[in-house]
């Protein structure tokens, strides 16, 4: 089956991937880099595997340039944290928005019983999607082209911390509409923020990697005012009473028409007869 999708996660010894691909009919493959210590461990979950040990977004750009075949081969790449929680359904339907709105860069909203760190990330039921100018690392969407704009960033911050900032500059192609929030598919994030990160890797100073890439880019401002910024939805609108009784007088005119309708040809027929 050529799918049009590629998850790419770096998963410990808990991943919790398994739920993602527990229903059937699932519409992207799976790629795990596995940093833990126990060989093989979910290789029998994915289509693509390997062990690597390191922090998450240098691992994924190294993977990358070992691969760029996989670039050219698929459509859409979301990087989660392995401690999200969402079924198949959710992730197919993810996959389904980002790509129906023609999205650059996105990410699922999180539950309100996430852990998180900013609040605007979190799930806003009566949207569809939020456009908006900031997505975290921990979930982010990409299409082909602007996966290709912000690839070298990946090995640019061991830790990860400033890429979310830069990302958005890079893969928003001048357009308010083409980065978003998805609302209607919230995931769970199910553990404290940091994690395995900061436990594997005790060298890194998260906020000098930030420091430097902000500057690099020329995006300081990005870190206070982005996550702040919403410039549009897609809602979703109840019909007005008036819109509802239309709709029912329309609807029992049509239930009428259809019973005369039937009548006519029950007395054509007794009349042939």
């Amino acid at each position: 089956m050529n799918r049009r999708n590629l998850v790419v996660l770096r998963a410990g010894d808990a991943s919790l991937h398994r739920g993602w691909i527990a229903e059937p009919g699932r519409d992207f493959d799976l790629f795990i880099s596995y940093y833990g210590q126990k060989p093989d461990l979910h290789k029998d979950d994915a289509d693509h595997y390997e062990m690597r040990r390191g922090p998450k977004w240098s691992c994924i750009g190294d993977l990358l340039a070992e691969h760029p075949h996989l670039i050219d081969r698929y459509d859409a790449f979301w990087f989660p944290d392995d401690d999200l929680a969402a079924t198949t359904e959710t992730l197919n339907r993810m996959f389904g928005l980002f790509h129906g709105f023609g999205l650059a860069l996105a990410q699922p909203a999180l539950t309100r019983d996430s852990y998180y760190s900013w609040n605007t990330l979190l799930q806003h039921p009566r949207y569809v999607l939020r456009h908006v100018a900031f997505v975290e690392v921990m979930a982010p969407l990409f299409d082909r082209s602007s996966l290709r704009a912000c690839l070298k960033t990946f090995t640019e911050s061991r830790s990860g911390w400033g890429l979310d900032w830069v990302w958005p500059e890079l893969a928003g192609r001048g357009r308010r509409d083409s980065i978003a929030v998805l609302d209607a598919t919230p995931v769970k994030h199910t553990r404290p923020l940091g994690g395995d990160l900061y436990r594997n890797n005790p060298e890194m100073d998260p906020r000098l990697d930030e420091q430097r890439l902000l500057a690099q880019y020329g995006a300081r401002g990005n870190r206070y005012a982005n996550k702040y910024l919403l410039y549009g939805g897609i809602a979703r609108v109840r019909p007005t009473l008036w819109e509802q009784l239309t709709l029912m007088v329309r609807r029992l005119n049509a239930q009428r028409r259809m019973r005369r309708t039937e009548r006519r040809k029950r007395r054509a027929l007794a009349s042939e007869a």
